[in-house]
Parts: C-alpha cells; structure tokens; sequence
C-alpha cells in the first residue's frame, strides 16, 4: 500500500509500513532567500538615523514566511508526486522527486493571481483541482498533462471544490453556493452539495443536497456509492450572536483609541501612551499578526478550527487529533434508481479532516487524518474497521491516484475540451 501526505511544510510518502519525509525545494530555497534578503538589510536598521526617537521609518521583515502544503498526490512514476502549495502570496504545483538526489523538484504550474489546491491524479496523467482568484469563489479545473495551462469547468458564484473522476469518466466536486447582500457583498455559504458534471455535454447534476449537513471530497466506488466527508452545517453559528451585539460599544471605542493613537503617532512622532512601541503603528502590527498561520486557529474544509480547543475536547479518545468529531467520514448508498434522494447512509470514521481512496490489486483501502495520526479503514461496509498507521505533528492533506479504466481515453481529455 502507497499513499502521500503532507506535515506541516514536509511531503510524506508511506509505503510498506514505512514513512519517509522529504523537503518542498521551493519552500526551502523560498525562506533560504528570505533570510539572506533580510541580513542584507540589517546595517540600514542599526544606523543612528533609524534608532532615533524623531525618526520612525517602516520597514518590512522579509525573513517572514508563511508557506502551507494545499494539496498532494501521487503520480504514474513511482519515484515521483505531485503537491500544490502557498508560499507569501505566491501559489504553485510542482513535481517532487523521491528517488533522484540530484534533480529534487520539477515546476508544472505558478502564478501570483491564482491559489492551487485540491490536486487530483489519475494513472494515465489526467489531473484536477481546485483554481481560486478570490477570498470567495473557486472553480474546479482541467490541467493539461504537460503542465503551464489549465481549463476552468466551473463558473459562477460559488466555491467549488475538491474534484475527482467518476467511474464513467464525468468529474464529481462538492459546491459551496455564495450569498450574498442587497449591494451584492458576501455574507456566507450556504451548505456544500455534491455535483456530476458531463464532460461531454458540461452538464452539471446535483446529486447529495441538506439543509443541515455539508458534504464534501466526493470519491466514486465501483458499485456507484459515494465516500465523503460530512460536517455540520453550524460553521457560522458557534459564536454567541449576543455576545457580539454586547461588545459592539467596547468595538467602537477601542477603535476610537486606536485612531486617536495614530493620529498622535502622525503628528507627534511618539506614542501616545508611555511604553508602546511606535513600530506597532503603521507597520501593519495587527494585520500582521493576524494574517499569520496561527497554529491555534486554521482554516480546514472551510471551517476556522479552534486547535488547542478541540485537542483539549477530544483527549478523551485515545487516538484523538483537533478535527471535530462531528466530522465523518461516510459512505451513501443510491437508492435502486441510482439516486442519492433518500440513500443509506454509513458513518466509517470521525474526525477526519482528509481522505483518500487507495485501490491496488483489486483491494480497497481509506486512508483518513484526524490532524494528528493518520489511519486506514478497511472491510468498510456499514461500519469500517480502523486501524491507526502512524502519528504526525500537523497532517491535513493525504492523496493517492486513481487506479480506472474509465479515464484512459484515447485522446487527450485537454485538447478535446
């Protein structure tokens, strides 16, 4: 059994019983020039001019970077995945090369405007993913098979996301619709569905739709049933509405301090109370501070995860992580028309903030992180039996590549689209 992961800023490939972690190149050679950038600044900020109290000049740390593993796969190389990732701003897909000491990494796609994610491979070099321009709509894509291009499949006012090939060959995706207010600005989403679309014909089918649950990362097995992930819709109600509408005063005056703060700094030259860094003002200090990868809060499925606060919630079970419990991993059966309207369905895991659907010599197998440990379920009927494979510090993403006739086409699907 082969399957690939993704800790932290470190690609993982399990196979055999055993786990192997490999460097991003890219992330690596990224923060090598960051920090050599930032030293080479260093003497402008130890100048008499710049430690002055009358003086305040900004200036930008460079050495910081934020850099998140978004998605990765394995490939029809054996010695070779395929991972996306962000890195300040900058999104890409590489190659990594597990077996080659000197050629370690290949480029297949990068850009400053679009976010990659959500990668998915198929033995014959078919791959799909998720493109995002926005902070609110995605598209799932088409990428060509020799890298640098993609075709959106998707369009219009939703995120769509985490493609994969149906047995037939159509893609399935789950779909987050926006909405939004009367002057057209965002305000949530509405539950995530899951969707067929024909790439004959660009159809799309709604196949799994609920008022309370979200379902997301569609994987088709041989008798048509679906595997996926689904989590409470109460993503934007954890918070206490009132609470809020309380705090609006206390709000509004700290940013009336927060103003008149400045304004001193402006005019001034000092702060306005005694001991506060005048470098916290006009630098960005709590937009920084923020924007920063917390490892206390993420963003996973689309939902902000309070980390310490899960752990601490879910240390009861003894092969615990810091996804929700509520998060399942389930299995829908269609009903005798092939429709999911009313289906069974099967709960196999809980907690599980990725998975992925490993077949080899005609075995089936789930592989799920909960965050902290990763594990494989199998004879998964109605129930699943679980087994845990290994422990992680940070595992969000696992991937593998389909293994079906139904994509080799004699053509490629790229050029016909």
């Amino acid at each position: 059994m082969k399957f690939v992961f993704a800790d932290g800023e470190k690609l993982g490939v399990y196979e055999n019983g055993k786990k192997t972690l490999f460097e991003s190149a890219y992330i690596a050679k990224y923060k090598e020039n960051a920090l050599r950038l930032e030293k080479n600044k260093e003497w402008k900020k130890n100048t008499d001019l710049m430690m002055s109290d009358e003086y305040y000049f900004e200036t930008e740390d460079e050495s910081q970077v934020f850099a998140e593993i978004k998605s990765v796969a394995l490939t029809a190389d054996e010695n070779k995945l395929i991972y996306s990732f962000c890195v300040n701003g900058t999104s890409g897909i590489y190659y990594k090369y597990t077996g080659d000491k000197e050629k370690t990494e290949a480029h297949f796609i990068s850009s400053n405007d679009v976010e990659f994610s959500d990668i998915y491979s198929t033995k014959n070099g078919e791959m799909l993913g998720k493109i995002q321009k926005d902070y609110v709509t995605s598209n799932v894509a088409l990428f060509s098979k020799k890298g640098g291009d993609y075709k959106s499949l998707t369009a219009g006012d939703s995120l769509d996301e985490n493609p994969s090939f149906s047995k037939d060959g159509n893609v399935l995706f789950n779909s987050y619709a926006v909405g939004r207010d009367v002057n057209n600005k965002f305000i949530s989403y509405l539950p995530s569905e899951i969707y067929k679309l024909n790439l004959k014909t660009l159809d799309v089918e709604e196949l799994v739709t609920s008022d309370v649950y979200s379902y997301i990362k569609p994987i088709e097995a041989e008798d048509k049933s679906l595997y996926c992930i689904r989590k409470p819709f109460d993503d934007e109600k954890e918070e206490n509405v009132f609470l809020q509408i309380l705090l609006i005063p206390v709000r509004i005056v700290q940013a009336i301090v927060g103003f008149i703060s400045a304004f001193v700094m402006c005019f001034a030259k000092k702060p306005m109370i005694s001991g506060q860094s005048a470098r916290s003002i006009g630098n960005g200090g709590d937009a920084a501070k923020y924007g920063k990868a917390d490892a206390k809060k993420i963003f996973v499925n689309n939902s902000l995860i309070q980390v310490d606060k899960e752990l601490k919630k879910n240390k009861k079970s003894e092969e615990y992580g810091f996804i929700p419990k509520s998060w399942k991993l389930v299995k829908l059966i269609p009903n005798e028309e092939g429709k999911f309207d009313e289906c069974k369905e099967y709960e196999l895991a809980s907690g599980v903030a990725d998975f992925c659907l490993i077949e080899e010599n005609g075995e089936k197998t789930l592989i799920y992180t909960n965050g902290k440990r990763v594990f494989e379920v199998k004879d998964f009927g109605e129930t699943g039996k679980k087994e845990k494979l290994f422990e992680t510090d940070f595992c969000l993403k696992v991937g593998g590549i389909q293994e079906t006739n139904a994509t080799e086409r004699d053509e490629d699907l790229f050029d016909t689209l």
